[in-house]
């Protein structure tokens, strides 16, 4: 697939539209069947035109397969109650403690049961 970009067949702004889309004319007759004469009606038709570019569709496809990945690692949750239960879970206090600070550092220092 190429790259597409967005284009506008005018050169003045467009305010009512989203930056990023355009509108293109095409002459459009009035009449749907029948005989084309010299009176027949023509009127411009707009439409909004928006094509994603390459990068953008990776974004969307990355987006995509984040989205299937589970928030939660059942297998780790799994493993630390099996060791809690079995009295083997440990954490060091020097870890507890910098975590602690670390915590209070990034919540402008209050503490977890004030917020």
């Amino acid at each position: 697939m190429s790259d597409t970009k967005i284009t506008s067949s005018s050169s003045s702004p467009l305010p009512d539209r989203p930056a990023g889309v355009s509108g293109k004319k095409k002459m459009e007759s009035a009449g749907s069947s029948g005989p084309k004469s010299p009176e027949a009606v023509t009127r411009m038709v707009e439409s909004d035109v928006l094509e994603i570019s390459g990068p953008a569709r990776q974004v969307a496809k990355l987006r995509e397969e984040i989205a299937k990945v589970p928030d939660v690692r059942e297998e780790r949750i799994a493993d630390i109650k099996a060791r809690i239960k079995s009295g083997t879970y440990a954490v060091p206090s020097r870890d507890v403690a910098r975590k602690m600070i670390e915590w209070g550092r990034d919540h402008g220092g209050a503490s977890p049961s004030s917020g």
